[in-house]
C-alpha cells in the first residue's frame, strides 16, 4: 500500500507542474495584453499631441523615425533616413549648434539630455519651419552612446506668436504713448513706460490698483460710461479727457481705447491708448484767445462800416441813382457775410474755451425763421427762399443761438447750390405735438457718403469739382452741432450727389 501511494503521488507531479506553467504563462500574457494596451494608449498620446519620435543606434548608425517625425519633415515615400540626411534638411544657419547639441548630449560626462529649438527645411517643397527636439541618451557599460531616442514637435505658429508678441512688445515700450491694460473692472494689468514717465507712477505701483488712480473725481463717472460702451464691443477713439499725474497736476489727454478678445472672441480686457495733449491744448487756447481778440477787433470797424453803407444806401434811394443803389447794396451784403463769420469765429473761440452760455426764452418758432429766410433772400437772386411753418409754435432756447444754427443752414444750403434753385425752410411737429423737426432742404450738389460722416467735425471741407471755388473755413457746422449739443439734440443730413440735401434737428416745443 505504503508503495502503491508513493507512485500515485509521483504521477500527481507533472500535472501540479503543467498547472503552475499554465498560470504563469497566464500572467505573462497579461502582462503582455497590458504592456501592448500601454503602448497603444502611449502612441495614442503621441499622436494626439501631435509628436513625432526617433530612434537612433550611433553604434550602427541606423535611424528611425515614426510617421508623424515624417509628416513634420515633409518625407512622403520610402526614403532612406540617416544621419546625414537629417543633417542635410537642418536650416543652414542653425546646422552649427544643433550639432553641437547633439554631440554634447552623446557626451557620457553629461547627462545625456537633449532639448533644442531649431529650424528646418522640410523635405520637397523646402519650406522652413521651426521644430522643437527632446530627446536622452543611454549608454552601455562601456560608456557608449547606444541609443539615442526623443520626440519633436513643430512649433512655427508658437514661434510666430512668440516673434509677434516680442515685436508688439517693443513697440509698446517704445511708444511715446502711455499704453496700458485693464479687466473688464478697471484693474490695471499692464503699464508700459511712457505710462510711467506721463503720470508719474511706476508699473510696480499701478498693476492691480483700479484705473480711478488717475482719473479726476469729477471725471470717474466717464469710467462707468467707457466700460459700458466697451464691454458691448464698442471701440472708443480720440476721446478727449482729462487725467491726473502722481503729483496731482491735471492733464489733458485723448483716449483711445479698445475691447481685448480671447481666441473664442470673448471680451477678456480692455487696452488703452492715452496721448498727453496738454501742449495742444494750450496751443488751441492761445490760437483762439489771438482769434477772439481780432475778430473783437474787427468787429468794432465793421460795424462802423456798416453803419455808413446803410445811411449811404437810404440817401442814394431818395436820389434814384440805380448804380449807387447796387453798389451800395452789394456792399452791405458783403459786409453781413464778414458779420457772420466773425460771430462765427467768436463763437468758436468761446466753444474751445468752454465760455458758450445760453439765454434760454420762449419765442415763436416761426417768426424765427420768417426772419432768417428774409435777411437770406436778400443775399442771393438765384435762389427762392420757401418757408413751410406754421405760427404759434413756441420753444424755449436761445434764440439767438438757434437764429446762427439756422443762419449757417441756410447759408450753406445757398452757397453748395450754385445754379440756384429753392431752398425751404421748415417744421414739422412730432411726439403729441411736444417736440418740433425743423429741416433746412435744398436742390445742389449734394454730398457723397463717405463726407457726410464728417462734415460736422470742425475744420472739414468737402472735396468736390464744383464747389472748390466757394470760400469756407469749415467751421460753419461744427459750431451748428455744438450750439445743438448744448440744447440736448443733435443735426442730421439725408443727401444724394446731383440731387441736393436736408438737414434736420429736433427741439422741444415749450
Amino acid at each position: 500500500m505504503r508503495r502503491l501511494s508513493n507512485t500515485m503521488q509521483n504521477s500527481l507531479l507533472p500535472t501540479q507542474q503543467i498547472e503552475e506553467l499554465q498560470q504563469r504563462l497566464a500572467v505573462y500574457q497579461r502582462r503582455e495584453q497590458d504592456l501592448k494596451e500601454r503602448e497603444e494608449m502611449l502612441q495614442m498620446a503621441i499622436d494626439g499631441t501631435k509628436l513625432g519620435t526617433w530612434d537612433y543606434h550611433p553604434l550602427t548608425g541606423e535611424l528611425n523615425w515614426s510617421d508623424e517625425c515624417k509628416h513634420i519633415y515633409g518625407l512622403t515615400g520610402d526614403v532612406n533616413i540617416n544621419m546625414d540626411v537629417f543633417v542635410e534638411h537642418i536650416y543652414p544657419e542653425d546646422q552649427v549648434f544643433v550639432n553641437r547639441a547633439i554631440h554634447k548630449a552623446m557626451d557620457p560626462s553629461g547627462d545625456g539630455n537633449y532639448d533644442v529649438a531649431y529650424r528646418i527645411a522640410r523635405f520637397g517643397d523646402n519650406s522652413v519651419r521651426w521644430i522643437n527636439a527632446r530627446g536622452k541618451v543611454h549608454f552601455n557599460r562601456q560608456k557608449q552612446a547606444e541609443r539615442f531616442i526623443g520626440t519633436v514637435v513643430d512649433i512655427t505658429d508658437a514661434k510666430t506668436a512668440e516673434e509677434k508678441n516680442a515685436k508688439l512688445a517693443a513697440i509698446v515700450d517704445s511708444s511715446d504713448d502711455a499704453i496700458a491694460s485693464k479687466t473688464l473692472e478697471g484693474i490695471v494689468t499692464s503699464w508700459n513706460k511712457s505710462a510711467e514717465r506721463i503720470f508719474g507712477y511706476t508699473a510696480e505701483e499701478m498693476i492691480g490698483q483700479s484705473i480711478l488712480k488717475i482719473i479726476p473725481t469729477d471725471r470717474q463717472h466717464e469710467e462707468a460710461e467707457i466700460l459700458s460702451k466697451l464691454r458691448r464691443g464698442e471701440r472708443m477713439e480720440h476721446f478727449e479727457t482729462i487725467r491726473k499725474r502722481k503729483n496731482g497736476e491735471l492733464l489733458d489727454v485723448s483716449l483711445t481705447i479698445s475691447p481685448m478678445r480671447d481666441s473664442q472672441n470673448n471680451i477678456i480686457g480692455l487696452s488703452k491708448i492715452a496721448r498727453d495733449i496738454t501742449e495742444k491744448k494750450q496751443e488751441e487756447v492761445r490760437k483762439n484767445d489771438f482769434i477772439a481778440m481780432v475778430s473783437h477787433e474787427l468787429k468794432t470797424p465793421l460795424t462802423s462800416l456798416r453803419s455808413y453803407i446803410q445811411i449811404l444806401l437810404t440817401k442814394s434811394k431818395h436820389d434814384e441813382e440805380p448804380f449807387m443803389v447796387n453798389a451800395l447794396r452789394r456792399a452791405d451784403i458783403q459786409t453781413k457775410k464778414m458779420t457772420a463769420m466773425i460771430q462765427d469765429f467768436l463763437s468758436l473761440a468761446k466753444l474751445e474755451e468752454g465760455k458758450i452760455s445760453l439765454n434760454k426764452v420762449r419765442f415763436d418758432l416761426s417768426d424765427l425763421i420768417t426772419e432768417i429766410a428774409g435777411d437770406a433772400q436778400y443775399f442771393t437772386s438765384i435762389h427762392t427762399i420757401k418757408i413751410d411753418t406754421v405760427p404759434g409754435v413756441m420753444i424755449h432756447a436761445d434764440r439767438d443761438k438757434i437764429g446762427q444754427v439756422l443762419i449757417n443752414l441756410v447759408s450753406n444750403a445757398i452757397k453748395y447750390s450754385p445754379k440756384g434753385g429753392e431752398v425751404t425752410v421748415g417744421f414739422v411737429l412730432q411726439d403729441n405735438d411736444t417736440k418740433v423737426e425743423v429741416y433746412v432742404s435744398d436742390k445742389g450738389v449734394g454730398i457723397k457718403p463717405a463726407d457726410q460722416k464728417n462734415l460736422f467735425k470742425k475744420f472739414y471741407r468737402v472735396k468736390n469739382e464744383e464747389i472748390k471755388t466757394i470760400s469756407g473755413f469749415g467751421i460753419g457746422l461744427y459750431l451748428v452741432a455744438e450750439i445743438l449739443r448744448y440744447h440736448n439734440s443733435e443735426i442730421s443730413v439725408e443727401s444724394q450727389e446731383g440731387v441736393g440735401s436736408t438737414f434736420r434737428l429736433q427741439l422741444s416745443v415749450a
